[in-house]
Order: C-alpha cells, then sequence, then structure tokens
C-alpha cells in the first residue's frame, strides 16, 4: 500500500509519538486499515466462508484505545472502485487469488503455519464486513463515513478542512494528498510514527523556503504509486534527484529529459507513461469526496477553472449529492450498487 519506501526516506520528517498528544481532538481513521489487521486473526475462517466477528473486536478495540485518550474518532470506509486504480486493484486479485489457492495445497499437505500466512495475504475485505463494523460503530455512538471512492482522499478531506486534526493510517498515499498530521504504524498501546507535513522538506534535504509539494508529489508519483508504476530502475532517491534538478513546470515535456538528466540512456519514457503521470497527479488532486457539512460530492482541491469533473473521470464519476449522501451513511453496497439499509443521521441529532 503507497509508496514504497516512502517512510523511511521520510525519517528526518518524522518522529515518535502518542495518543496523547491528540487528546481532546478529532481523529479521522482509515477504516480498512484497522479491518485487514483485524481480519488477519480470522483469515482461515474469511476464507473458508465460517463465521467469525474477529475483525469488528479488533476494530472497536482500537476504537476504545482513541476514546480512553479522550480522542473523537471517525471512522472512513472505502467507497466504489477508483478508475485510476483499476490495474492496481486487478494485481491484488489475482495475488489474492493465488494465495488463495496456495493456501489450501499447504493446507493438504499439512503445512499448518505457512497456510495460516497464506490465508491472511488473500483475505479480501467485504462491504458485508464493513456494514458489520458500521453498525458496531453506530452502536457506540462512533461516527462514520462511506468515501464516494477511495477512503484516502476523504481522509484528507476531513484533515485540510479542519473536521479532524490527525489521520491514522498505513498508508503511506496519505502524504500525497497534502494531510498536516499522520500516524502511522501506531500500537495497542498508542505509540506511532508521526509524519507532519511542515517537516516534509527535511525528508528531501531542502530549505523550507524551497520546498514546492508539487514537487515531492510529482517525485513521490515517479517512484511508482497506486495511479502509476514506477519506470524500470527508478526509485525514491532517483526521482528526488532529477525533481530537485528540474525547473521545468510542464511535467509532460519534463519527462522527456529524464533519462539524461539521470544519466540513464537505456531508460524509456513513452507519451503513454506521461499521460498516465499526469493523470495519476490529477487524481491526488481532484480525487472526489465527501462534504459531510454541506452534504455534497465535490473535489478533494478546486478545479482549475473552466474545468469540472467530466474532465477527470478517472478520478470519480459524479454521482448526485443525494447518492453520495447514502454512499457516506452506509446505506448502499459499493460493491453492488443496491440499497442495503435506510439510516437517517438526522434522526440521531
Amino acid at each position: 500500500m503507497g509508496i514504497s519506501g516512502l517512510l523511511p526516506f521520510l525519517k528526518k520528517a518524522s518522529r515518535p509519538s502518542h495518543l496523547r498528544e491528540f487528546k481532546g481532538q478529532t481523529a479521522a481513521v482509515d477504516a480498512y486499515c484497522w479491518l485487514h489487521k483485524g481480519a488477519f486473526s480470522c483469515a482461515d475462517k474469511l476464507v473458508r466462508g465460517e463465521p467469525t466477528d474477529g475483525y469488528v473486536l479488533y476494530v472497536m478495540k482500537q476504537i476504545s484505545l482513541l476514546l480512553n485518550h479522550d480522542i473523537k474518532p471517525v471512522l472512513v470506509f472505502d467507497g466504489c472502485h477508483l478508475p485510476s486504480k483499476a490495474a492496481t486493484e486487478s494485481k491484488r486479485r489475482e495475488n489474492r487469488e493465488r494465495n488463495r489457492r496456495k493456501a489450501k495445497e499447504l493446507l493438504r499437505e499439512g503445512k499448518t503455519r505457512e497456510a495460516k500466512e497464506c490465508f491472511q495475504r488473500c483475505v479480501d475485505i467485504t462491504s458485508e464486513m464493513a456494514a458489520e463494523v458500521i453498525a458496531a460503530c453506530r452502536a457506540r455512538n462512533v461516527d462514520v463515513i462511506v468515501a464516494p471512492y477511495e477512503a484516502d482522499a476523504q481522509l484528507a478531506y476531513l484533515n485540510k478542512s479542519g473536521l479532524a486534526s490527525l489521520v491514522i493510517t498505513e498508508d503511506s498515499d496519505l502524504i500525497l494528498f497534502e494531510c498536516k498530521n499522520i500516524l502511522f504504524k501506531m500500537d495497542s498501546n498508542g505509540n506511532g510514527i508521526l509524519v507532519e507535513q511542515d517537516k516534509l522538506h527535511l525528508g528531501m534535504s531542502v530549505p523550507r523556503d524551497k520546498f514546492v509539494f508539487d514537487k515531492f508529489r510529482n517525485m513521490c508519483i515517479l517512484s511508482g504509486c497506486d495511479y502509476l508504476p514506477s519506470l524500470h530502475g527508478i526509485g525514491l532517491v532517483k526521482a528526488c534527484k532529477f525533481f530537485n534538478v528540474t525547473s521545468n513546470p510542464d511535467i509532460h515535456s519534463a519527462l522527456c529529459k529524464l533519462p539524461s538528466y539521470l544519466k540513464m540512456p537505456q531508460l524509456e519514457v513513452s507519451e503513454e507513461y506521461r499521460d498516465g503521470f499526469l493523470k495519476a497527479r490529477n487524481t491526488f488532486l481532484y480525487q472526489l469526496i465527501f462534504d459531510p457539512v454541506n452534504r455534497k460530492l465535490k473535489p478533494l482541491n478546486a478545479y482549475p477553472d473552466g474545468m469540472g469533473s467530466e474532465d477527470y473521470p478517472y478520478a470519480g464519476k459524479f454521482i448526485g449529492h443525494e447518492r453520495a449522501m447514502q454512499i457516506a451513511v452506509g446505506n448502499i453496497n459499493v460493491q453492488s450498487g443496491e440499497v442495503v439499509d435506510y439510516f437517517n443521521p438526522d434522526k440521531y441529532k
């Protein structure tokens, strides 16, 4: 998940932290990260189709940890599939199916420990599992939001708009959405690694007044992200070197200079890749989110003048404010599109 090697790369911009630092504040939580961790403990049952609520218990335990530190949690769930991520999702499905077959084979051979590891790798979090957690959250009066598309952009919106002062996740992609405070690797005691946006310049080894977030985002995209695979031989170090020396604001044109700037004459930067780069960047900028205050579907950042959602179909199709609202409160199964509940948040004000 996220940008390979980004957290070690940003070691200078990170520091150990504890939940107590955010007492009395609101934390937006990447719910699927907790769901995945909870599913690890009961992966074999989930893959076999046996009943279990282990993942619900895990998520509620994490919620209790936040509440015990006087932190208000808002759980954010993934919504509909995002066109920009279609290739990544397809690859993940293939990996899950391969691990499922391998797990069954290992069980037949009596290798239970190895089989369990494969079961953990092939667990798929379903809308039904998310719905169970949502119901448990409502029972404890814990706020939830199902994003219209990816939870990442929704989490970033809550943080950037001031509705949450902290984001809790395991996905380093959140850094590229311009979140201010992100807590990674939170353990059962509330310890984690905090990445602060105002210290990102340290990771790129540039003075604060020379740091440009757009260049940082471009660097990470070039190294490979969920919306665009990396070019052969290009990681964060080389991507950082390139964007520290190039000043051309036209990325489509600047990428043509990549082989010469990095002294990699064998590197091919096709027009298809350059087009994909712009789509990936635009997905980080303009992915659709749900504004829970005004109850409207809108882009994470304002579109350029004269542009609209129809110009960025890969960043989410505009589905209308009312349907986005029904998705947000969990009334629509995002995988099937069917209405599954009739929860009305106005009744609980």
